[in-house]
Protein backbone atom coordinates (compact mmCIF):
# COMPACT_ATOMS: atom_id res chain seq x y z
CA UNK A 1 0.00 0.00 0.00
CA UNK A 2 2.67 2.49 1.05
CA UNK A 3 4.77 1.87 -2.06
CA UNK A 4 1.86 2.96 -4.19
CA UNK A 5 1.25 6.03 -2.03
CA UNK A 6 4.79 7.33 -2.27
CA UNK A 7 4.24 8.18 -5.94
CA UNK A 8 1.86 10.89 -4.75
CA UNK A 9 4.22 12.33 -2.13
CA UNK A 10 6.12 15.54 -2.89
CA UNK A 11 9.34 14.75 -4.74
CA UNK A 12 11.50 16.33 -2.03
CA UNK A 13 10.06 14.06 0.68
CA UNK A 14 10.63 10.95 -1.41
CA UNK A 15 14.20 12.10 -2.20
CA UNK A 16 14.98 12.63 1.50
CA UNK A 17 13.47 9.26 2.40
CA UNK A 18 15.52 7.49 -0.27
CA UNK A 19 18.67 9.30 0.84
CA UNK A 20 18.17 8.07 4.39
CA UNK A 21 17.71 4.53 3.14
CA UNK A 22 20.94 4.73 1.11
CA UNK A 23 22.90 5.39 4.32
CA UNK A 24 22.00 1.95 5.69
CA UNK A 25 24.32 -0.92 4.82
CA UNK A 26 22.54 -3.73 2.94
CA UNK A 27 21.91 -6.97 4.85
CA UNK A 28 23.78 -10.18 3.97
CA UNK A 29 22.44 -11.88 0.85
CA UNK A 30 21.10 -14.85 2.84
CA UNK A 31 18.98 -12.53 5.01
CA UNK A 32 17.77 -10.32 2.18
CA UNK A 33 14.10 -10.80 1.20
CA UNK A 34 13.42 -11.68 -2.42
CA UNK A 35 12.35 -9.15 -5.04
CA UNK A 36 8.81 -10.49 -4.87
CA UNK A 37 8.44 -10.21 -1.09
CA UNK A 38 6.09 -7.23 -1.28
CA UNK A 39 3.42 -9.39 -2.89
CA UNK A 40 3.49 -11.74 0.11
CA UNK A 41 4.28 -9.47 3.03
CA UNK A 42 2.37 -6.24 2.42
CA UNK A 43 -0.55 -6.26 4.88
CA UNK A 44 0.25 -9.85 5.85
CA UNK A 45 -1.79 -11.35 8.70
CA UNK A 46 -0.43 -13.48 11.52
CA UNK A 47 -2.13 -16.59 10.14
CA UNK A 48 -0.83 -16.00 6.63
CA UNK A 49 2.69 -15.26 7.88
CA UNK A 50 2.75 -18.53 9.81
CA UNK A 51 1.66 -20.36 6.67
CA UNK A 52 4.52 -18.75 4.73
CA UNK A 53 6.90 -19.99 7.43
CA UNK A 54 5.39 -23.47 7.31
CA UNK A 55 5.83 -23.53 3.52
CA UNK A 56 9.46 -22.49 4.08
CA UNK A 57 9.00 -19.57 1.72
CA UNK A 58 10.68 -17.18 4.17
CA UNK A 59 12.90 -17.34 7.19
CA UNK A 60 12.11 -15.23 10.22
CA UNK A 61 15.26 -13.24 9.52
CA UNK A 62 14.06 -12.39 6.02
CA UNK A 63 10.68 -11.22 7.30
CA UNK A 64 12.22 -9.10 10.04
CA UNK A 65 14.72 -7.63 7.57
CA UNK A 66 11.88 -6.78 5.15
CA UNK A 67 10.13 -4.78 7.88
CA UNK A 68 13.37 -3.08 8.92
CA UNK A 69 13.95 -2.13 5.29
CA UNK A 70 10.52 -0.51 5.24
CA UNK A 71 11.42 1.51 8.32
CA UNK A 72 14.73 2.58 6.76
CA UNK A 73 12.95 3.66 3.61
CA UNK A 74 9.87 5.42 4.97
CA UNK A 75 10.22 6.26 8.67
CA UNK A 76 11.90 9.54 7.75
CA UNK A 77 8.62 10.53 6.13
CA UNK A 78 6.07 9.03 8.52
CA UNK A 79 7.89 9.22 11.87
CA UNK A 80 6.11 6.20 13.32
CA UNK A 81 9.01 4.47 15.11
CA UNK A 82 10.98 6.46 17.67
CA UNK A 83 13.62 3.81 18.41
CA UNK A 84 14.50 0.85 16.17
CA UNK A 85 15.86 -2.26 17.91
CA UNK A 86 17.61 -3.52 14.80
CA UNK A 87 20.36 -5.66 16.30
CA UNK A 88 18.12 -7.23 18.93
CA UNK A 89 15.37 -8.01 16.43
CA UNK A 90 17.76 -9.64 13.96
CA UNK A 91 19.45 -11.60 16.75
CA UNK A 92 16.12 -12.95 17.96
CA UNK A 93 15.09 -13.76 14.37
CA UNK A 94 18.34 -15.69 13.89
CA UNK A 95 17.74 -17.58 17.13
CA UNK A 96 14.22 -18.52 16.05
CA UNK A 97 15.46 -19.69 12.64
CA UNK A 98 18.05 -21.88 14.35
CA UNK A 99 15.34 -23.35 16.59
CA UNK A 100 12.74 -23.79 13.86
CA UNK A 101 11.75 -27.24 15.14
CA UNK A 102 11.13 -26.03 18.69
CA UNK A 103 7.82 -25.02 20.24
CA UNK A 104 6.15 -22.03 18.65
CA UNK A 105 4.01 -19.49 20.42
CA UNK A 106 0.95 -17.75 19.00
CA UNK A 107 3.06 -14.86 17.67
CA UNK A 108 6.20 -16.79 16.70
CA UNK A 109 8.24 -14.82 14.17
CA UNK A 110 5.79 -11.91 14.08
CA UNK A 111 7.42 -8.42 13.98
CA UNK A 112 5.66 -6.03 16.36
CA UNK A 113 6.07 -2.52 17.76
CA UNK A 114 5.59 -1.47 21.37
CA UNK A 115 4.27 1.96 22.29
CA UNK A 116 6.98 4.19 23.77
CA UNK A 117 5.29 4.43 27.17
CA UNK A 118 5.62 0.65 27.67
CA UNK A 119 8.78 -0.55 29.43
CA UNK A 120 11.28 -2.69 27.51
CA UNK A 121 14.27 -3.82 29.55
CA UNK A 122 17.48 -1.81 28.96
CA UNK A 123 15.70 0.68 26.68
CA UNK A 124 14.50 4.22 27.34
CA UNK A 125 10.80 4.53 28.12
CA UNK A 126 10.35 7.98 26.63
CA UNK A 127 6.55 8.10 26.79
CA UNK A 128 7.03 10.71 24.06
CA UNK A 129 8.42 13.22 26.57
CA UNK A 130 11.87 14.74 26.28
CA UNK A 131 12.05 14.81 30.09
CA UNK A 132 12.56 11.06 30.18
CA UNK A 133 15.30 11.22 27.53
CA UNK A 134 17.54 13.90 29.06
CA UNK A 135 21.18 12.94 28.75
CA UNK A 136 22.39 11.31 31.94
CA UNK A 137 18.85 11.04 33.35
CA UNK A 138 17.17 8.71 30.84
CA UNK A 139 14.34 6.52 32.07
CA UNK A 140 15.99 3.21 31.21
CA UNK A 141 13.65 0.34 32.10
CA UNK A 142 15.11 -2.19 34.56
CA UNK A 143 12.72 -4.89 33.33
CA UNK A 144 10.06 -5.62 30.72
CA UNK A 145 6.47 -4.59 31.30
CA UNK A 146 4.37 -7.74 31.85
CA UNK A 147 2.70 -7.44 28.44
CA UNK A 148 6.12 -7.18 26.79
CA UNK A 149 7.19 -10.35 28.59
CA UNK A 150 4.02 -12.04 27.35
CA UNK A 151 4.70 -10.94 23.78
CA UNK A 152 8.23 -12.33 24.00
CA UNK A 153 7.01 -15.64 25.43
CA UNK A 154 4.59 -15.93 22.51
CA UNK A 155 7.49 -15.56 20.06
CA UNK A 156 6.86 -12.00 18.91
CA UNK A 157 9.89 -10.03 17.70
CA UNK A 158 9.98 -6.44 18.97
CA UNK A 159 11.45 -4.20 16.28
CA UNK A 160 10.94 -0.82 17.91
CA UNK A 161 9.27 1.65 20.22
CA UNK A 162 6.49 3.51 18.40
CA UNK A 163 6.17 7.28 18.68
CA UNK A 164 3.49 8.94 20.80
CA UNK A 165 2.60 12.42 22.10
CA UNK A 166 4.05 13.55 25.42
CA UNK A 167 2.80 11.27 28.21
CA UNK A 168 -0.10 10.19 25.95
CA UNK A 169 -1.90 13.43 26.74
CA UNK A 170 -3.08 14.36 23.24
CA UNK A 171 -5.45 13.23 20.52
CA UNK A 172 -2.82 13.94 17.86
CA UNK A 173 0.69 12.48 17.59
CA UNK A 174 3.54 14.93 18.10
CA UNK A 175 6.20 14.32 20.76
CA UNK A 176 8.97 16.41 22.28
CA UNK A 177 11.23 13.35 22.36
CA UNK A 178 10.98 12.48 18.65
CA UNK A 179 8.65 14.64 16.57
CA UNK A 180 5.55 14.19 14.47
CA UNK A 181 3.89 11.03 13.18
CA UNK A 182 1.92 11.30 9.95
CA UNK A 183 -1.05 9.27 8.77
CA UNK A 184 -0.02 6.34 6.55
CA UNK A 185 -2.78 7.14 4.06
CA UNK A 186 -1.84 10.82 3.78
CA UNK A 187 1.17 12.07 5.70
CA UNK A 188 -0.23 15.61 5.82
CA UNK A 189 -2.85 14.42 8.30
CA UNK A 190 -2.55 13.01 11.82
CA UNK A 191 -3.18 9.34 12.57
CA UNK A 192 -4.73 10.48 15.85
CA UNK A 193 -3.37 9.96 19.32
CA UNK A 194 -2.05 8.87 21.49
CA UNK A 195 -1.40 5.49 19.84
CA UNK A 196 -0.79 7.05 16.44
CA UNK A 197 2.78 5.75 16.18
CA UNK A 198 1.64 2.14 16.51
CA UNK A 199 -1.24 2.76 14.11
CA UNK A 200 0.98 4.24 11.38
CA UNK A 201 3.64 1.57 11.94
CA UNK A 202 1.08 -1.18 11.31
CA UNK A 203 -0.71 0.60 8.45
CA UNK A 204 2.63 1.41 6.76
CA UNK A 205 3.89 -2.18 7.12
CA UNK A 206 6.67 -1.40 9.57
CA UNK A 207 5.23 -4.15 11.80
CA UNK A 208 2.40 -6.68 11.71
CA UNK A 209 0.76 -5.45 14.91
CA UNK A 210 1.48 -3.60 18.15
CA UNK A 211 0.07 -2.41 21.43
CA UNK A 212 -1.72 0.83 22.08
CA UNK A 213 -2.76 2.47 25.34
CA UNK A 214 -6.05 4.22 25.97
CA UNK A 215 -7.10 6.63 28.72
CA UNK A 216 -9.79 8.58 26.90
CA UNK A 217 -9.89 7.36 23.27
CA UNK A 218 -6.26 6.62 22.43
CA UNK A 219 -6.69 3.15 20.91
CA UNK A 220 -10.16 3.55 19.46
CA UNK A 221 -9.75 6.84 17.62
CA UNK A 222 -6.33 6.23 15.98
CA UNK A 223 -7.35 2.76 14.82
CA UNK A 224 -10.39 4.29 13.16
CA UNK A 225 -8.30 6.80 11.18
CA UNK A 226 -6.31 4.06 9.45
CA UNK A 227 -8.76 1.20 8.83
CA UNK A 228 -7.29 -0.95 11.62
CA UNK A 229 -8.77 -2.94 14.51
CA UNK A 230 -8.08 -1.64 18.00
CA UNK A 231 -9.32 -3.38 21.14
CA UNK A 232 -10.08 -1.48 24.35
CA UNK A 233 -10.37 -4.43 26.75
CA UNK A 234 -12.32 -4.59 29.98
CA UNK A 235 -10.06 -3.02 32.61
CA UNK A 236 -8.30 -5.78 34.48
CA UNK A 237 -8.17 -8.17 31.56
CA UNK A 238 -4.70 -6.91 30.62
CA UNK A 239 -2.05 -5.62 33.02
CA UNK A 240 -1.00 -1.97 32.73
CA UNK A 241 2.04 -2.42 34.98
CA UNK A 242 5.22 -1.10 33.41
CA UNK A 243 3.35 1.48 31.33
CA UNK A 244 4.14 5.12 32.11
CA UNK A 245 0.74 6.39 33.23
CA UNK A 246 -1.35 9.30 32.12
CA UNK A 247 -4.11 8.58 34.65
CA UNK A 248 -3.75 5.10 36.14
CA UNK A 249 -7.41 4.95 37.18
CA UNK A 250 -8.44 5.33 33.53
CA UNK A 251 -5.45 3.86 31.66
CA UNK A 252 -5.72 0.65 29.65
CA UNK A 253 -3.78 -1.23 26.98
CA UNK A 254 -4.79 -3.48 24.11
CA UNK A 255 -3.77 -4.65 20.65
CA UNK A 256 -3.82 -2.74 17.36
CA UNK A 257 -3.89 -4.99 14.31
CA UNK A 258 -5.02 -5.26 10.68
CA UNK A 259 -7.97 -7.55 11.28
CA UNK A 260 -10.11 -8.96 14.08
CA UNK A 261 -8.36 -12.34 14.06
CA UNK A 262 -4.92 -10.83 14.60
CA UNK A 263 -6.33 -8.59 17.32
CA UNK A 264 -7.92 -11.61 19.03
CA UNK A 265 -4.66 -13.57 18.87
CA UNK A 266 -2.71 -10.65 20.35
CA UNK A 267 -5.30 -10.02 23.07
CA UNK A 268 -5.15 -13.69 24.08
CA UNK A 269 -1.38 -13.28 24.49
CA UNK A 270 -1.68 -10.01 26.46
CA UNK A 271 -4.42 -11.07 28.88
CA UNK A 272 -3.74 -12.62 32.26
CA UNK A 273 -3.14 -12.14 35.97
CA UNK A 274 -0.28 -9.95 37.11
CA UNK A 275 0.75 -9.40 40.75
CA UNK A 276 1.93 -5.89 39.83
CA UNK A 277 -1.59 -4.92 38.75
CA UNK A 278 -4.25 -5.85 41.35
CA UNK A 279 -7.05 -5.06 38.92
CA UNK A 280 -6.15 -8.17 36.91
CA UNK A 281 -7.39 -10.30 39.81
CA UNK A 282 -10.91 -8.98 39.24
CA UNK A 283 -11.40 -10.31 35.71
CA UNK A 284 -13.40 -13.57 35.66
CA UNK A 285 -11.58 -16.65 34.36
CA UNK A 286 -14.19 -17.05 31.60
CA UNK A 287 -13.08 -13.72 30.13
CA UNK A 288 -9.41 -14.66 29.85
CA UNK A 289 -9.55 -16.09 26.35
CA UNK A 290 -8.51 -17.48 24.01
CA UNK A 291 -10.61 -15.10 21.97
CA UNK A 292 -10.20 -16.46 18.45
CA UNK A 293 -12.97 -19.10 18.86
CA UNK A 294 -15.43 -16.26 19.45
CA UNK A 295 -14.93 -14.92 15.93
CA UNK A 296 -17.98 -16.54 14.35
CA UNK A 297 -20.43 -15.20 11.81
CA UNK A 298 -23.34 -15.60 14.25
CA UNK A 299 -21.54 -14.42 17.37
CA UNK A 300 -23.76 -11.33 17.74
CA UNK A 301 -27.07 -13.20 17.54
CA UNK A 302 -29.01 -12.76 20.75
CA UNK A 303 -26.75 -9.97 22.00
CA UNK A 304 -28.37 -6.72 23.18
CA UNK A 305 -26.74 -3.30 22.83
CA UNK A 306 -27.85 0.10 24.05
CA UNK A 307 -26.98 3.43 22.43
CA UNK A 308 -26.24 6.07 25.10
CA UNK A 309 -28.37 9.14 24.54
CA UNK A 310 -25.69 11.52 25.82
CA UNK A 311 -23.31 10.34 23.10
CA UNK A 312 -25.76 11.03 20.28
CA UNK A 313 -26.57 14.39 21.89
CA UNK A 314 -22.86 15.28 21.88
CA UNK A 315 -22.80 15.81 25.65
CA UNK A 316 -19.20 15.63 26.80
CA UNK A 317 -17.61 14.43 30.01
CA UNK A 318 -14.43 16.47 30.64
CA UNK A 319 -11.26 14.39 30.75
CA UNK A 320 -10.29 13.50 34.35
CA UNK A 321 -13.68 14.89 35.49
CA UNK A 322 -14.36 18.02 37.54
CA UNK A 323 -13.38 17.95 41.26
CA UNK A 324 -16.21 18.36 43.76
CA UNK A 325 -14.38 21.37 45.18
CA UNK A 326 -15.42 23.30 42.06
CA UNK A 327 -18.77 25.10 42.65
CA UNK A 328 -21.72 23.58 40.81
CA UNK A 329 -22.36 26.58 38.57
CA UNK A 330 -18.73 26.76 37.46
CA UNK A 331 -18.59 22.99 36.98
CA UNK A 332 -21.69 23.01 34.80
CA UNK A 333 -20.31 25.83 32.68
CA UNK A 334 -17.06 23.91 32.20
CA UNK A 335 -18.93 20.69 31.39
CA UNK A 336 -21.05 22.35 28.74
CA UNK A 337 -17.93 23.68 27.00
CA UNK A 338 -16.87 20.06 26.54
CA UNK A 339 -19.99 19.28 24.52
CA UNK A 340 -19.32 18.44 20.88
CA UNK A 341 -22.43 18.01 18.74
CA UNK A 342 -22.09 15.22 16.18
CA UNK A 343 -21.56 16.34 12.63
CA UNK A 344 -24.20 14.99 10.22
CA UNK A 345 -21.67 12.77 8.47
CA UNK A 346 -20.46 11.41 11.83
CA UNK A 347 -23.99 10.58 12.92
CA UNK A 348 -24.62 8.93 9.56
CA UNK A 349 -21.56 6.68 9.91
CA UNK A 350 -22.50 5.85 13.51
CA UNK A 351 -26.00 4.79 12.51
CA UNK A 352 -24.55 2.67 9.69
CA UNK A 353 -22.54 0.85 12.33
CA UNK A 354 -25.74 0.36 14.36
CA UNK A 355 -27.45 -1.06 11.27
CA UNK A 356 -24.50 -3.42 10.74
CA UNK A 357 -24.90 -4.74 14.29
CA UNK A 358 -28.59 -5.34 13.63
CA UNK A 359 -27.84 -7.09 10.34
CA UNK A 360 -25.47 -9.40 12.24
CA UNK A 361 -28.32 -10.46 14.50
CA UNK A 362 -27.93 -8.15 17.47
CA UNK A 363 -30.71 -6.17 19.10
CA UNK A 364 -29.82 -2.48 19.35
CA UNK A 365 -31.91 -0.25 21.62
CA UNK A 366 -31.87 3.45 20.78
CA UNK A 367 -33.73 5.22 23.56
CA UNK A 368 -33.31 8.65 25.14
CA UNK A 369 -33.63 7.05 28.58
CA UNK A 370 -30.41 5.05 28.15
CA UNK A 371 -27.73 7.13 29.86
CA UNK A 372 -29.32 10.54 29.22
CA UNK A 373 -27.68 13.96 29.64
CA UNK A 374 -28.13 13.67 33.40
CA UNK A 375 -25.65 10.77 33.34
CA UNK A 376 -23.00 12.92 31.65
CA UNK A 377 -23.57 15.59 34.27
CA UNK A 378 -23.21 13.11 37.14
CA UNK A 379 -20.18 11.34 35.65
CA UNK A 380 -18.38 14.63 35.07
CA UNK A 381 -18.07 15.10 38.85
CA UNK A 382 -16.07 11.87 39.21
CA UNK A 383 -12.59 13.43 39.16
CA UNK A 384 -9.29 11.57 39.04
CA UNK A 385 -6.86 14.50 39.20
CA UNK A 386 -5.92 13.76 42.81
CA UNK A 387 -4.57 10.33 41.89
CA UNK A 388 -2.50 11.16 38.81
CA UNK A 389 0.82 11.59 40.65
CA UNK A 390 0.07 8.46 42.65
CA UNK A 391 0.11 6.50 39.39
CA UNK A 392 3.43 8.02 38.36
CA UNK A 393 4.94 7.06 41.72
CA UNK A 394 3.64 3.50 41.41
CA UNK A 395 5.19 3.22 37.96
CA UNK A 396 8.58 4.71 38.83
CA UNK A 397 8.84 2.65 42.02
CA UNK A 398 9.20 -0.54 39.98
CA UNK A 399 10.05 0.54 36.44
CA UNK A 400 12.09 3.69 37.06
CA UNK A 401 15.89 3.80 36.70
CA UNK A 402 18.23 3.58 39.68
CA UNK A 403 18.41 7.38 39.83
CA UNK A 404 14.75 7.98 40.58
CA UNK A 405 11.80 5.91 41.78
CA UNK A 406 9.22 8.64 42.37
CA UNK A 407 8.18 11.99 40.98
CA UNK A 408 9.94 13.72 43.87
CA UNK A 409 13.19 11.86 43.19
CA UNK A 410 12.95 12.70 39.50
CA UNK A 411 12.53 16.37 40.33
CA UNK A 412 15.50 16.23 42.69
CA UNK A 413 17.67 14.51 40.05
CA UNK A 414 16.69 16.60 37.06
CA UNK A 415 15.59 19.84 38.62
Amino acid sequence: MLCRMTRRLPALIVFVSCALACQTAPPPAAARPSANSDADLLDVSVTRLHQLYADKKYTVTQVVQWHLDRIDRYNGVYGAVETVFRDEALAEAKRQDADAQGSRGALWGVPIVIKANTSIKAHVTSAGWEGFTRKGHELVAPQDAPIVARFRSAGAIIIGHSNMPDLANSDTNRSTSFGRTGNAYDVRFSPGGSSGGTVTAVAANFAVLGNGTDTGNSIRMPAATSALVGVFPTRGLVSIAGIAPLDWLLDNTGPIARNATDAAIALSVMAGDDPLDPRTKEAPAAARGPFEPGLKADSLKGKRFGVPAFVLAGDGIPFHGIPLTVPEAAAEKYRVTANTPLKPETREMFMKAVDALKAAGAEVVVDDNILPTSFAKMASRVATYAYVQDGTNRFLAVFGPAEYHSAAEYFKAVG
